[in-house]
């Protein structure tokens, strides 16, 4: 796929113009290119490697076409790329402002969204893992509170039909808890909520969709150098998600020990669910769980897993050798955007490549 204009595989109709150089900064290029890096897979007949939640609080991962990612068959000229934009279906299902996520895949016809995606670009190995062996690198990945507003209302849509069983799993649980945003109250309710959430995973596993798109790019340990075969794309579904959180919230502390940022997730996660299913309009005020709920945590992130724990849910061949090649990144970036690319100048990259400076 040729272009004489800077642009990226795949992606012709989009909220961003890929002539502009602003649109190549970091913030906006660590969306965009995963984007075009998922249209250049499909194209070649590859799918992402995907993790699914199965059975007794377990993952798996399985190969998944990225027309169920982008959830559409339709070619790429009929697809539009809407970057940091709300996904409109979600909406039914709060009475607040409805915040926006990394990628809504439309129509471009008829504007119809048809999928959210989250994108986490990450890097293999991170600095947990860049000491082990090259079968024992993997990423860190840092989740942030959208997301996490989006898997629950992923969950929601998707047991917007069961919503009464959901009700009877949380109800004799979270009906109990009259102060969400007081510490004491949720210590004295955590592993019953616990137990109820992994019963409702359990329940509704089989009704996942893909809500979280990780590409990994892989370098030669920890030098600037890219790996022969260094791109991928893992895609999480919104049941899986969960596991990041669950596996960690239900490690035993004593009776008065802080709530982490996993264990806030899960009681987010339940309140939310719980409110949705028990509400007669079938929505919920985000405000007072998502900003309410904080237990004196910072809300600056909801939590991040280090590499040296997520590769128990990443493990896999293409983990270790990815399937895309360096040689391919040029018929990924196209007409010169390479050279519009405008990456962040820190102190410690600059003294490091300054050698001279130390002779």
């Amino acid at each position: 796929m040729k272009s004489e204009k800077a642009g990226l595989y795949g992606i012709q109709y989009s909220n961003r113009n890929f002539e502009d150089g602003y649109y190549w900064g970091k913030n906006q290029f660590n969306s965009s290119f995963p984007a075009a890096l998922a249209c250049y897979m499909r194209n070649k007949g590859y799918g992402a490697v995907y993790i699914q939640h199965a059975a007794d609080q377990k993952t798996t991962i399985s190969e998944l076409p990225f027309d169920q990612v982008f959830g559409s068959d339709i070619g790429p000229d009929e697809l539009y790329f809407s970057f940091e934009d709300s996904y409109s279906p979600f909406g039914r299902f709060v009475h607040d402002t409805l915040k926006p996520i990394d990628l809504v895949i439309k129509n471009a016809s008829s504007g119809e969204p048809i999928r959210p995606l989250e994108i986490k670009l990450t890097v293999i190995p991170d600095n947990s893992t860049a000491g082990k062996a090259d079968d024992e690198f993997s990423a860190e990945l840092v989740v942030r509170s959208p997301t996490m507003r989006y898997m629950a209302m992923s969950m929601a849509e998707a047991c917007s039909g069961k919503l009464d069983d959901v009700r009877d799993i949380l109800s004799p649980v979270c009906c109990k808890v009259r102060h969400w945003e007081v510490s004491e109250t949720m210590k004295a309710h955590r592993e019953s909520i616990f137990e109820a959430l992994e019963i409702f995973l359990e329940s509704f596993r089989a009704l996942e969709r893909p809500l979280l798109m990780q590409p990994i790019w892989k370098t030669d340990g920890k030098s600037s150098s890219l790996a022969d075969q260094c791109l991928d794309i893992f895609v999480w579904s919104d049941f899986a998600l969960a596991r990041l959180f669950m596996d960690s919230a239900a490690q035993k502390g004593g009776v008065d020990s802080k709530i982490t940022r996993q264990q806030r997730a899960a009681f987010r996660l339940a309140r939310f669910l719980y409110d949705l299913s028990s509400s007669n309009e079938q929505k919920v005020f985000q405000e007072p769980i998502y900003d309410g709920m904080n237990y004196g945590v910072l809300n600056d992130k909801e939590f991040s897993i280090p590499g040296r724990k997520t590769i128990q849910y990443l493990r896999c061949e293409r983990l270790t050798t990815p399937i895309i090649s360096k040689g391919e990144i040029k018929n990924i970036i196209l007409g010169g955007g390479h050279k519009l690319l405008s990456p962040e100048r820190r102190f410690d990259a600059i003294l490091y490549f300054s050698t001279d400076l130390f002779e």
